[in-house]
């Protein structure tokens, strides 16, 4: 299969390195269309590569890649959009990973695909403008030829990788005041396999009610999971007290650290049920495997695809104001405007990305 994949290409950045690397190795041929670095990406190292201009359309991506999609995936964050999708030839796909950070605009993007897969299960229900077939939850997964335990000694009492947001910090100051953890700061995808493979337990402090990739990423390193206690879903997929340990508050989490490290045998054995599951039922082939059989046993969905070509304009004004791009948007109100369509409403959008521009 031709799969187009859209993300923040070639950067040890986000989960989309994991699905390229899984999608070539059963045997799919992946062509990667990102948009250039944001500067938040050249502050973590990463070279100014290369990306499409926000405006570039589908049917010049397939020249540039040589051959046509079979699929195009969008997987979040910071992706390419191209234009044109709503005439697209192949199935339209994306992976929406912040749902429980701003819902009303992850159901705006998803307009724009035929399909949609949700890595939180309590959001599933809240994108009812698609077939109901056609909106699914897909749990992340790991890639286990790079997320499994290194044979390192366990030498970090508690490990955390994450954003050390303020309402994280004073737990986390606290925790390191007590046990030995690792450095807090940014990790890359490949250096987050040493940290866990290092702990003796992972601590997870999810920013609301999401099931994030601390979730399995820790099991599949072989550490035990210490993490809220919360019904999105990880109640469904492991046991509590067999393949993690959970908390409902700081005085229980604080009482569960001290216990797990002080018993051995028991942090231990549900750590080591933990990996077995992952490995059992959450590699990253198989949940690949589930959206590709999804998108071609259905219909194309997305309703872009039944708006009138103005209306697809305002849906791709929102999307460069949403992205904080002001030069696409006011590119497409000159292209609206050659092309004879109504191009007044595309302003506000434009606009309010050049107040941002100015007071950033």
């Amino acid at each position: 299969m031709n799969v187009f994949l859209s993300s923040l290409s070639h950067a040890d950045k986000t989960e989309s390195i994991h699905f390229v690397r899984v999608l070539q190795r059963l045997g799919h041929r992946v062509f990667e269309c990102g948009v250039p670095r944001a500067e938040d990406d050249l502050e973590h190292g990463f070279a100014a590569g290369a990306g499409f201009d926000p405006l570039t359309t589908l049917e010049s991506l397939a020249r540039v890649a040589g051959f046509a999609p079979d699929l195009f995936l969008y997987i979040e964050p910071q992706g390419l959009i191209p234009r044109g999708l709503e005439r697209a030839g192949c199935p339209t796909a994306c992976v929406l990973c912040d749902t429980h950070r701003d819902l009303p605009s992850r159901i705006r993007l998803a307009r724009l695909f035929d399909y949609v897969f949700l890595y939180h299960r309590n959001y599933v229900g809240s994108f009812c403008e698609h077939p109901p077939a056609n909106v699914r939850w897909l749990p992340y997964a790991c890639d286990l030829e790079l997320f499994r335990p290194l044979g390192t000694p366990r030498d970090f009492d508690v490990a955390f990788v994450g954003h050390s947001a303020r309402n994280r910090a004073a737990v986390l100051d606290k925790l390191a005041s007590r046990y030995r953890m690792n450095e807090r700061r940014y990790y890359l995808q490949r250096e987050i396999p040493e940290v866990y493979s290092r702990a003796k337990i992972v601590l997870n402090l999810p920013a609301a009610d999401d099931l994030n990739f601390r979730t399995f990423e820790a099991m599949a390193c072989g550490a035990l999971l210490l993490t809220r206690r919360i019904a999105n879903g990880q109640e469904v997929l492991f046991e509590e007290g067999q393949h993690f340990a959970a908390y409902n508050d700081e005085q229980e989490m604080f009482a569960k650290v001290h216990y797990y490290l002080t018993h051995p045998e028991a942090r231990e054995a549900i750590a080591a049920a933990g990996l077995a599951e992952v490995q059992k039922a959450h590699r990253l082939e198989e949940r690949i495997e589930e959206l590709l059989a999804a998108v071609h046993a259905g219909d194309h969905g997305a309703p872009l695809r039944s708006l009138a070509p103005y209306q697809v304009d305002r849906q791709y004004a929102w999307l460069y104001e949403y992205g904080r791009m002001l030069q696409p948007g006011v590119d497409l109100i000159r292209e609206a405007r050659r092309r004879g369509r109504p191009w007044a409403a595309l302003t506000p959008p434009v606009l309010r990305s050049l107040l941002r521009a100015v007071l950033r």
